[in-house]
């Protein structure tokens, strides 16, 4: 096979390798690359570096010195022995603002997740965190990531507009300093701001510096804590009564039932509590404190008055001498329901009506209560005789139920009766009786139809049992205001009179009491407005509880718990100030960069080397020379204007 040669040239500089060429063969094939490279490197190690540049230069003395060797490969395999190798690091060579750049990005990566975050909770309740980590935490965290990497880029831009200064033309030396005092904090920021030094870019830049201190407290006013009302449905419970069948049998009543002792306590709550809290004992649940209910229908107690006082005539009793008869002062009063006011010492009387078997009441009636008086609310030892007619019934009441800081609320919003009159003693009922019951009261029960077509019920023995009870509880009694009635012996047989000497409303003296019923409808009336009213409606309500607190023929009625939440509400004004810091930031490393290229400056921003690489002209540095007091080089810094120069010795700062 011939033999193959080629040339290396190589430039003056020994290890400067320019080309790799093909060449034609050599006047000297017998010249081998080995014994060049030994003369080559025994004269370098006799001379030195400049013995080296001057010996080559006498084997070199032209531009290319041309080495010829024989190789013994083919053409193909020579080929692939001259193939250059490329290194990654000069295909992807780093950017000398890749550090910036990525600091940049990072800074808007932790804007946008800030962002994020709060768009997620904008809305919603306080997150439960392990560790008792708050949302204010990952907040600032993130805020304090935003702010140290937009540091970067904008003390390196502060930094980079000095060497732009000086290479676009003269410049006080002292503002190579100021420039860099800029770059390492906010007093350098905001003297470059006073100095007024740093043109429209340096300006621009330590204005990002500074106001980006106010980034965290800014990110912090973002998120708010409110409170609200939330709605849990199904934890509230309240009661409501369908049917009722609380009695007992008992001889001793009337009626041959008693009712049973939570009714008792109820009547006897109602009337004596003076609470006005007849609704306190009704069992309900509401774990928040704060409740509502649907209106619902349930089973009641009603009540209701009307004045009778147009009706009142004085009555004189037949036993009545005639002259006394004539002198109407010492007659008394009657309504014609039947009660009566016996004499003018009678100041305030009560008259039970009872439903008779025969039917002369709606059957869902418990009892009438007739109340008389001669003496006003407001004017005192003044005749102005007046008459209530007070019932008591059962009934359906729609109730609209509310617990306000744990206090029940309950407003009656409708009301239906059964105005049906039945005769008990009629044939059909008693045959109805003996067919369903072997005693010798009726069986069927006392209901009431509502639209829903659901019947409300009372059993014959629980309405029978309160009639009897009644009967006796509230019997017939009057209020006596003179001395011979407060002085009256009280009999055994009239045990319950009560004599005091009372002072309530306009009414004041020795008054004398039949009953303690008579006594407590005595004050409300002279008490409050509407007095009687009132104590019966306390009455009511407070039965109607025991009905609705019965073990059976109660139904729960499910309502919604309210309770307070603290959730994240999002001011997203506060974010203006963060996303104008990093859109200002971003935008100051792009006019850093551009005029970078533009002046055709190196970048070299901060570095401590590039400072100590550049060096101070004779002139600029005779000025300085021998000088030891900072303030006074810095004056002197003042007057000298230099420009970033190079020439062949190296980099200056010169004037």
């Amino acid at each position: 096979m011939a033999k193959q040669y080629s040339t290396v040239s190589l430039a003056p500089e020994i290890s400067d390798v320019e080309s790799v060429e093909p060449d034609a063969t050599t006047t000297d094939p017998s010249t081998s690359y080995e014994g060049a490279q030994d003369t080559s490197a025994s004269n370098i190690a006799s001379t030195g570096l400049k013995g080296a540049k001057q010996t080559s230069s006498e084997l070199l003395p032209a531009r290319k010195w041309t080495w010829s060797f024989t190789s013994s490969t083919t053409s193909s395999e020579k080929r692939a022995s001259i193939a250059p190798t490329i290194n990654p690091n000069v295909l992807f060579k780093r950017s000398p603002w890749t550090t910036e750049v990525l600091n940049l990005a990072l800074g808007v990566g932790a804007l946008v997740g800030i962002i994020a975050v709060l768009a997620y909770f904008n809305g919603q309740a306080l997150p439960n965190w392990p560790y008792y980590i708050t949302l204010n935490a990952l907040v600032a965290l993130l805020a304090t990531i935003v702010s140290a990497a937009i540091l970067v880029p904008v003390q390196s831009g502060l930094s980079q507009l000095k060497w732009i200064k000086y290479k676009s033309g003269r410049a006080p030396l002292v503002d190579f300093e100021t420039f860099d005092e800029a770059s390492r904090g906010s007093k350098g920021a905001f003297k470059l701001l006073g100095t007024r030094r740093g043109g429209l870019f340096g300006s621009f830049g330590a204005t990002v510096a500074i106001v980006s201190l106010a980034l965290g407290p800014f990110v912090q006013q973002i998120v708010e804590y409110r409170t609200r009302t939330v709605a849990r449905p199904g934890l509230a419970i309240i009661p409501r009564a369908l049917n009722y069948s609380g009695a007992l049998p008992g001889i001793s009543s009337s009626t041959g039932y008693v009712p049973i002792l939570p009714m008792k306590s109820a009547v006897y709550n109602g009337l004596f509590a003076e609470n006005n809290k007849p609704a306190a004992s009704l069992p309900f649940t509401c774990p928040t404190g704060n409740c509502t209910w649907p209106a619902y229908d349930t089973l009641a107690i009603c009540s209701e008055c009307i004045d009778v006082s147009s009706v009142m005539e004085r009555y004189c009793g037949p036993n009545e001498t005639e002259e006394k008869q004539q002198n109407l002062d010492a007659c008394g009063w009657r309504v014609p329901q039947g009660a009566l006011l016996n004499s003018s010492t009678d100041v305030f009387s009560m008259t039970p009506f009872f439903p008779s078997p025969q039917g002369d009441m709606p059957y869902t009636t418990i009892m009438k209560l007739a109340f008389m008086g001669t003496e006003s609310q407001s004017v005192a030892n003044v005749l102005n005789p007046w008459a209530l007619q007070c019932t008591l019934s059962f009934c359906v009441q729609t109730i609209s139920s509310i617990i306000v800081t744990g206090d029940l609320v309950e407003n009656v919003t409708h009301v239906i009766h059964n105005s049906t009159i039945v005769d008990m003693t009629s044939s059909e009922l008693i045959s109805a009786r003996d067919r369903n019951s072997t005693g010798t009261t009726p069986s069927y029960p006392v209901y009431i139809d509502t639209p829903s077509k659901f019947p409300y019920q009372v059993s014959m023995g629980a309405k029978l049992a309160l009639t009897g009870w009644f009967s006796t509880l509230f019997r017939a009694g009057s209020a006596t205001r003179s001395a011979s009635s407060y002085n009256r012996t009280i009999s055994s047989a009239n045990s319950d009179a009560v004599a005091v000497n009372l002072t309530v409303g306009i009414s004041s003296g020795e008054t004398f009491f039949d009953t303690d019923i008579v006594t407590a409808f005595y004050w409300n009336y002279y008490q409050y407005p509407n007095g009687i009213q009132l104590l019966l409606s306390d009455l009511a309500t407070s039965m109607t509880v025991a009905m609705r607190s019965f073990t059976s023929g109660v139904q729960e009625v499910r309502g919604v718990a309210e309770t307070m939440e603290s959730y994240v509400h999002v001011r997203w004004a506060f974010l203006a100030l963060p996303l104008a810091v990093v859109v200002s930031a971003a935008l100051f490393l792009v006019c850093v960069i551009w005029r970078t290229k533009r002046v055709g400056c190196k970048a070299w921003k901060g570095s401590a080397l590039a400072i100590l690489r550049c060096g101070l002209d004779t002139a600029v540095s005779m000025s300085l020379t021998g000088i030891e007091d900072l303030n006074k080089a810095k004056g002197i810094a003042k007057d000298v204007r230099v420009k970033l120069d190079a020439d062949d010795k190296g980099i200056w700062l010169r004037d």
